[in-house]
């Protein structure tokens, strides 16, 4: 069924997702524990990106169909999925409208993964300052790239908020809970990390 569909697109975008990050090899040289402490901390965000560059069609029937179906199931708590999908909507749409490229979306995706202020890093300051490297080859792009919108920069960085507007609970509810059930995030996240 289309909403079986959308629930596989879902895993392997989370999957790529994951599979992007370890393929850095600064991220791939921290302490082990931190990098699983900044995936359990960006998986959302990092995955919403990874629907965003793929198309993930966020916009059209199986999403909707998957949460009207999850709608008759379990009564009312889908009023908040229809309404964070209608978010996810408006977050997709403000990405298409900025066209953001291939390179733009790896730099983003390195600013959201190396959060310094993430709670519990052994390195904080080694991902800090691969946060920085990050944000400063999203500005040699643009300025070399797109030098007609000198505003590029701060705009790109300015959307990454936006991300955050659907939690990764959230996220995990609405894509996820089907096909894991009970299974911690936490644990299909190292599972995948680790194979």
């Amino acid at each position: 069924s289309e909403s079986e569909t959308m629930y596989e697109h879902a895993a392997r975008l989370l999957f790529m997702a994951v599979k992007w990050s370890k393929s850095l090899p600064s991220f791939a040289n921290l302490p082990f524990r931190d990098q699983v402490i900044l995936l359990e901390e960006t998986w959302g965000e990092l995955f919403l990106l990874c629907a965003i560059q793929w198309s993930m069609p966020l916009e059209s029937s199986p999403l909707l169909s998957a949460t009207e179906h999850a709608q008759t199931a379990h009564g009312r708590c889908n009023v908040t999925a229809l309404a964070d999908i209608r978010t996810l909507q408006e977050i997709v749409a403000r990405f298409k409208a900025v066209q953001v490229d291939p390179a733009e979306f790896a730099c983003l995706k390195a600013i959201i993964l190396f959060r310094p202020e993430t709670k519990g890093l052994k390195d904080p300051q080694q991902v800090e300052s691969l946060q920085d490297q990050a944000q400063g080859m999203l500005g040699q792009h643009t300025r070399v790239h797109r030098p007609t919108q000198p505003v590029r920069f701060g705009r790109l960085l300015l959307m990454l908020p936006l991300l955050r507007l659907v939690t990764s609970s959230r996220i995990e509810t609405i894509f996820f809970s089907h096909t894991i059930g009970n299974t911690p995030m936490e644990k299909l996240l190292c599972d995948m990390y680790k194979s």
